[in-house]
Order: structure tokens, then sequence, then C-alpha cells
């Protein structure tokens, strides 16, 4: 077998995550994604996810849906067996039981910004859903000091990820651009590392010296909206494994002077997170997820953040919010 061929193995708290990929673009643009993963070599794998590309997108099975999402997922149910059909980019099969979802999936996944990386949470979150590991779609940084994490939770436009590079900046550590795990640890929860690039328009990386010079290259024409870079080529040895979360922030663009930092109420920051942790077709993780869930708004303190334009003073006010120790 050459190498090429061979599966693709990584380690991911715990557990070993197999890829496998025959399409030489594919398996390159995974490898990038989860390069800051260590690997696996000779490890026998826990988790498998197998995609491959094809011509076009099969056709779904000739029966409703139980589960839709706005046109982008419908999601058709059989017991352990799920059939996640894609109707621009492709399908996904997952076997709960066995740990494994095979995908095909068209050549449009790969030009699209985000979705096979979006695609390859999809593929694993139920799996590691069932192993006790959440994923929830924040940004997650660790206060390099005493090791407090904090989620940096919103949609598109929110400010999400221009608050979380002004952490990296000021040497805040990584645990993931997008979709760090949760996991119940003791009295409260811990934030573990996800691999992925850090993706943010030219505008976002112009504000900070040290990404200033990809915003350059953007604005020279790359051709995509936004701009994706390994993190660790800008900040080396800037990935943690885990830190115990602290604080949970949800931010807002507006056009202010300053910024304004608000508490939420524990009913109120539950709803908040809510729509970017739980995939409502998983039933049965239902019950598992919401307790976690629960636990995490008890016991890290939630704000909503009004952001202004002075990225430069966001850290030092995010970690006087902190839980301590």
């Amino acid at each position: 077998m050459s190498p090429e061929s061979e599966p693709l193995r990584w380690r991911l708290h715990g557990l070993t995550v197999e890829g496998r990929a025959p399409d030489p673009g594919l398996r390159a643009r995974w490898e990038t994604a989860f390069a800051s993963r260590p690997r696996a070599h000779e490890a026998e794998p826990d988790l498998v996810c197998a995609l491959d590309l094809v011509a076009a997108v099969p056709a779904p099975p000739a029966r409703p849906p139980q589960f839709r999402q706005a046109g982008l997922i419908e999601y058709y149910l059989d017991g352990d067996s799920v059939l996640a059909h894609f109707p621009r980019f492709g399908q996904l099969r997952l076997d709960l039981a066995a740990g494994l979802t095979t995908g095909v999936l068209v050549r449009a996944a790969l030009d699209t910004y985000g979705v096979l990386e979006d695609l390859i949470a999809i593929a694993l979150s139920p799996h590691l859903r069932r192993r006790g590991l959440f994923l929830v779609h924040a940004f997650a940084a660790a206060e390099p000091r005493t090791a407090r994490a904090i989620l940096i939770v919103g949609g598109i436009g929110a400010g999400k990820t221009t608050t979380g590079l002004a952490l990296l900046a000021a040497g805040w550590r990584l645990l993931s651009n997008d979709s760090p795990i949760l996991r119940a640890s003791g009295a409260g929860v811990d934030v573990l590392s996800y691999p992925g690039l850090l993706a943010a328009y030219p505008d976002a990386f112009a504000r900070f010296p040290a990404t200033a010079h990809l915003a350059e290259a953007g604005r020279a024409g790359q051709g995509r909206p936004k701009i994706t870079v390994p993190a660790e080529t800008v900040w080396p040895a800037v990935w943690t494994e885990q830190a115990r979360c602290a604080a949970i922030f949800f931010p807002q663009i507006e056009a202010r002077a300053g910024h304004a930092v608000e508490p939420l109420a524990l009913p109120e920051a539950l709803r908040r997170l809510l729509p970017h942790a739980v995939e409502q077709w998983d039933r049965a993780m239902m019950p598992a997820h919401l307790a976690l869930l629960g636990d995490l708004v008890r016991a890290a303190p939630a704000f909503q953040v009004r952001l202004g334009p002075d990225v430069g003073a966001l850290p030092e006010m995010l970690e006087r919010c902190l839980k301590p120790n």
C-alpha cells in the first residue's frame, strides 16, 4: 500500500480517528485541517470516516426526511443508521453502532468555503457524542497563566472570530476556531481542542500586526471571501489540549465607542447556546447533551458583549469576567 493510499489516523482525546480519502485533493485538504492533531499510525481506529468524490449528488430516499434544516441538510433515520443528505454537496451515511461514517461528496464541497470542514465535523460529531464528547459551534481559547477557557458563541457577523483573534494576539492559547469539544468533568465542564484552520475576512486579519500580511494577500485577490491559515504558522505553539470553561461570551458588533459587557441569567444563556450545540435529530443523545449544557451554564458565567472598535481592549476586559479556578 502506497503512503498516499494509507488511511489517515489522528489522536483525539483518547480516541483514534481514521480518515479515508482516495482523492488526492480531498486527502490533502483533510490533512491540512487536522494538522494540529498528533498522528496515530499504529493504533487501531475507534472511529472511521471514509469520504470520496463523485460526479453528482445521489438521490435521497423516496420518503420525507424526519428532520430538515433550512434546505441545507435532510436527515433520514432508521435505528442506528442515519443518512444525512446535502442537496448541494453530497451524502453521509452514519452507522452509529459501529462508529463509522461513509460519504460521497461532489467537487463543490471542496470548492465552497468551509463546507468540507463542516461536513467532516457533521460526520464525526454523533460518534463523538456517544463517547462523551460534544461539539459546539464557537471559538474557544484559554488564558495562558491560569489555563481557564472561554467560549465565544455567535452567528455570522457577530464578531466571534475577531474577538478570538484579539485573544490569540494577546498570547492566549487556541482550543478551536470553530468547533471545540465539551466534556463533563467533576463540578465543571472542560473545553477540549478540535482541529481546523483560522478563517477570517481580510479586514479582521488587518487589525493585528501578526496577521496583517494575510490581509494584504487576501486583498491582492486570492479569490475567496475569507482567508484560511493554520494558526500555528502565525503563532507557534498556539494550540492547547484542554482547559476548564470559565466563561461564555455572546458578542455582537454595534456602532458604539467602547465595549460593554452584560451578565446573562442562566435560562437566557442556555437559550442562546442551544442553537449552536444541539442537533435536533439525535434524540437518543438529547438528555445527556442538555444535561451537559445545563452543567456548563451553571459552572461558567455567561455574558453578552457589545463590541466597539478597540480590539486591543478585549483580552483584559474578558479576562476580568472569568470565574476563578
